[in-house]
């Protein structure tokens, strides 16, 4: 049951940093870093997860939404490894 839960963590958390990954690239898959020094984009991240749910809610599919539902899965998973 060990190796299960931790198993469950290590993916969520990988499955977490790619969502967050996705969120702070631009079009070009780059990562501005003068602007992700001392926050990391979390603010952009909010403001991804926000924008994405509110597309998923309105049917449409876009890299926020798509990126919003691998962060959601992620927790999900997060939620589920600290249950067992």
């Amino acid at each position: 049951m060990g190796s299960l839960k931790i198993g469950l963590l290590i993916s969520a958390s990988i499955i977490i940093l790619i969502g967050y990954f996705r969120i702070i690239t631009d079009e070009k898959g780059r990562i501005n870093l003068n602007n992700y020094r001392l926050t990391g984009g979390v603010l952009l991240v909010c403001k991804g997860i926000y924008k994405g749910t509110c597309d998923l809610i309105a049917g449409e599919i876009s890299k926020n939404t798509q990126s919003a539902c691998i962060i959601y899965l992620g927790v999900i998973l997060f939620i589920i490894g600290f249950s067992l």
